[in-house]
């Protein structure tokens, strides 16, 4: 009887106080160097329509005819995520806002600055999840920081490729 109250009151009581404590919107903020000049940084991170050539989490992107908005849809999950540029001031400035249905909304800004003859980048992502099932999928299986790394090591590959073509 005292194991059967133990369980009740776990998931009853302490999970859903846990579940309200995960917040609802987080923001992350990470910053990478880029040994590479501002404008071909800029033009791979605005290269929105061939990223799936060199991004490994991508299946596929589909563009808007005014090739400001745009849908990417990701290999592990099958997600699907719409993309807006919001503003665009080349090459130190682009916003986005994201969503995915019913999952989340967010913001995303990425800021380049020349250091030398190398790039520093400030990557800024923001997300409010929708519904309690997504803020505990995001909490438990998506690490922001993690995503905004990959797909720099992953651009600054890109970078190179472009980089060595003739």
């Amino acid at each position: 009887m005292n194991l059967t109250l133990l369980v009740l009151v776990l998931l009853f009581g302490v999970l859903p106080l846990g579940v309200m404590l995960i917040p609802a919107t987080t923001r992350t903020v990470v910053g990478i160097r880029f040994e590479f000049p501002i404008d071909a940084v800029w033009e791979v991170y605005t290269d929105f329509e061939n990223q799936p050539n060199w991004r490994s989490d991508l299946v596929s992107v589909h563009m808007a005819e005014n090739q400001q908005k745009w849908t990417e849809t990701l290999k592990q999950s099958s997600m699907t995520i719409h993309f807006e540029v919001t503003e665009k001031a080349p090459p130190n400035r682009l916003v986005l806002k994201t969503s995915s249905k019913g999952r989340f909304k967010g913001r995303y800004v990425a800021e380049f600055r020349k250091q030398g003859e190398a790039t520093f980048g400030t990557f800024t992502e923001e997300t409010t999840s929708i519904g309690v099932l997504s803020k505990v999928m995001r909490f438990l299986f998506f690490n922001q920081k993690k995503f905004i790394e990959q797909y720099a090591a992953e651009a600054k590959s890109e970078i190179k490729k472009r980089a060595a073509q003739p």
